[in-house]
């Protein structure tokens, strides 16, 4: 009985109640992530009808989340409503631009009511995971629940050789290399990009040496491959490349599995990084092709892992985590063009939040001298050696498609026109723009191969009147930034049809380019069955149609999971935990501002530091939590039991 002498119902009523509520809203929220086909243009397949299966499916899984996440009302207050908010948001956006290549029809009353709470809907599920997220890092179920004493509980069976439990890292490389040996066989001696062959071309002297390509890996690529001539033939050379990003690749995931361990993860959580990095066919095929983002992604993810070890106590820092730290920091800004807006910003981080007095010039000492030694590699060594500058235009991928979609959707004054075409053709641009990708319109910047100074005195009046465009055609500017980056945080469909070079939408690369020979004089070729390949090539991309395996081929999930891990360290008032996120969402930062939507090679290091991350968000020093102290601060096991 109530206050008021009604009888309350009884529990089985209420849970059928609840189950029912869940079911209910669980079915709408599912409809909320539907795209009708009428009109639909994306450059997938057509989306699923409303009757299809596929909706009921996902509309039971929603119902099973809301029903695990509703005794945590108390719990979803502001932060996961607005972080539920932001996902719908952006989704939404979007996936509606994908599918429809505008906006223009939310300028109809009924139809921005509709999407509004499409919205709502789409949001609802993101709010509910964030908040079952925290709750289960609260619980401690990310952690060991009980202290391990000295001598037990190790990772390391006892039963193994001393060589293995002294040196883990080492042992989970070895192990990782194993997993990936199929690949590296079956694609033997590694599949070569275009990039790096235009890379060997410079090295060799067909083109002339500019910085639009990393010079430190142009030097790297080359000396492998003037090995490999000079012992055999470029296969060798391309052979030795591709193990030195093996061997890079899996030094540093075996450290990021190590450092779990070291943090107090459970064990669920370390045996899942271990089929993570072993299993999934992501890091095998990154392994086998010969990129520049293998490497690079390593030397983000030790720069994460050792961020870390920083925040989690400076006296963890010993002399050989400090030489890991610099080294990190100093391969981003040298393997890749951008990393230094990786590197800058997180050494400033760590060094203003990781530590105090001298822990702290300790750090920042090691950081500053090798973002130092990064800055008169590129700025005092290149230009001595006389290697052309060619990156002034690099950050404007993003300005070039907008000045393009204007042109082809909109009627545009001939001054604004003459404004763009003193840099871009613009009487091509409506006909080369696509959406996802930026190259072809890049490439026909008039200024390219000027050099750094010719580049920017065009550049300058330029973004004087693309600024003063941007207010004049917001609608259209906001659909081209939109378009070029919406698959690294909304759940688009699988990029099916041409796309320039075919790299929008492009997971893996098992195929050389067959100019590579022909124009970059680079005799590189695969031993191994033509048919065989193809075989393993079908399986290992077939795997993205397979439910549940198809997440971990989406960089949205790993957006969104990281940023539930965010607010988790929010919650429990971690702020400065949170300077370990900067790697990531910088990274993140780059793939946004870059001319490929949907390229996973440059969300790689993305992928790689999430695991880590999220073991980071649920073991704040290393020991084990304390299970009643935590369900005391969550509202009591109870409460997660029901």
């Amino acid at each position: 009985m109530n206050v008021e002498g009604r009888a309350l119902p009884k529990k089985p009523e209420r849970k059928a109640v609840e189950g029912l509520v869940c079911t209910v809203l669980g079915m709408a929220c599912a409809m909320a992530f539907q795209v009708g086909t009428e009109g639909y243009t994306g450059l997938s397949a057509p989306p699923a009808a409303s009757v299809s299966l596929l909706w009921t499916a996902l509309g039971a899984a929603l119902a099973l989340l809301f029903w695990r996440a509703r005794r945590l009302r108390p719990r979803w207050a502001w932060g996961s409503l607005c972080l539920g908010l932001l996902f719908g948001v952006s989704n939404y956006l979007g996936t509606t631009l994908f599918a429809y290549d505008t906006w223009g029809f939310l300028r109809n009353p009924a139809q921005l009511c509709l999407a509004a709470l499409r919205v709502v809907g789409q949001g609802l599920p993101m709010a509910a995971a964030a908040a079952l997220l925290d709750h289960s890092v609260r619980m401690g179920l990310w952690s060991r629940r009980t202290r391990v004493e000295k001598g037990e509980g190790k990772w390391v069976s006892s039963r193994l050789p001393a060589f293995c439990r002294a040196r883990p890292t080492l042992c989970f490389a070895l192990f990782f290399g194993l997993c990936w040996l199929p690949y590296l066989l079956v694609f033997f001696p590694g599949t070569l990009s275009w990039d790096m062959g235009e890379m060997l071309a410079q090295f060799f002297g067909l083109r002339p040496m500019d910085t639009w390509h990393p010079v430190f890996t142009t030097w790297l690529l080359g000396a492998c491959v003037s090995l490999g001539r000079l012992l055999a033939n470029d296969n060798l050379g391309v052979l030795l490349f591709m193990l030195l990003q093996t061997a890079a690749l899996a030094l540093a995931l075996g450290l990021a599995v190590s450092r779990i361990r070291a943090m107090g993860a459970a064990r669920w959580v370390q045996w899942a990084a271990l089929a993570f990095f072993g299993l999934a066919p992501i890091w095998g095929s990154y392994a086998q092709f010969v990129c520049k983002d293998t490497l690079y992604t390593a030397a983000v993810l030790v720069l994460t892992l050792q961020v870390i070890t920083a925040l989690r106590g400076p006296a963890l820092m010993k002399r050989r985590d400090l030489l890991l730290l610099a080294g990190s920091a100093l391969l981003c800004c040298l393997l890749r063009s951008n990393g230094v807006y990786v590197a800058l910003p997180t050494a400033v981080l760590v060094t203003a939040l990781g530590a105090k007095g001298r822990q702290r010039l300790r750090i920042g000492g090691a950081l500053g001298a090798a973002l130092a030694l990064a800055l008169g590699f590129s700025s005092l060594l290149l230009p001595a050696l006389g290697i052309r500058d060619e990156q002034a235009s690099g950050l404007y991928s993003v300005c070039f498609q907008q000045s393009a979609r204007v042109l082809r959707d909109r009627q545009v004054t001939p001054e604004e026109w003459a404004a763009i075409d003193r840099v871009l053709d613009a009487k091509r641009l409506p006909e080369l723009y696509e959406p996802w990708i930026s190259d072809p319109v890049k490439y026909t910047f008039r200024q390219y191969g000027q050099g750094a100074p010719a580049e920017r005195a065009a550049l300058e009046p330029y973004l004087r009147d693309w600024l003063a465009m941007m207010g004049k055609y917001p609608l259209t500017y906001a659909e081209a930034f939109v378009a070029g980056n919406s698959a690294y945080y909304a759940f688009l469909p699988k990029l099916e049809g041409k796309t320039y070079n075919n790299q929008a939408g492009n997971r893996f690369v098992f195929e050389m380019h067959p100019q590579i020979a022909a124009n970059l004089n680079v005799q590189a070729s695969y031993a191994m069955p033509e048919s065989l390949r193809r075989f393993a090539a079908m399986a290992i991309r077939g795997l993205r149609h397979v439910p549940g395996l198809s997440v971990l081929y989406i960089c949205a999930a790993y957006t969104w999971t990281l940023a539930a891990a965010a607010f988790s360290m929010g919650r429990q008032r971690r702020w400065r935990g949170l300077t370990a996120f900067a790697p990531a969402a910088l990274s993140f930062a780059v793939c946004l501002l870059s001319p490929v939507n949907d390229y996973f090679r440059y969300f790689l290091p993305v992928a790689a530091a999430a695991l880590p991350l999220l073991a980071w968000t649920g073991n704040p020093g290393g020991t084990p939590c304390r299970r009643a102290a935590i369900c005391r601060a969550s509202g009591g096991e109870a409460e997660w039991a029901g």
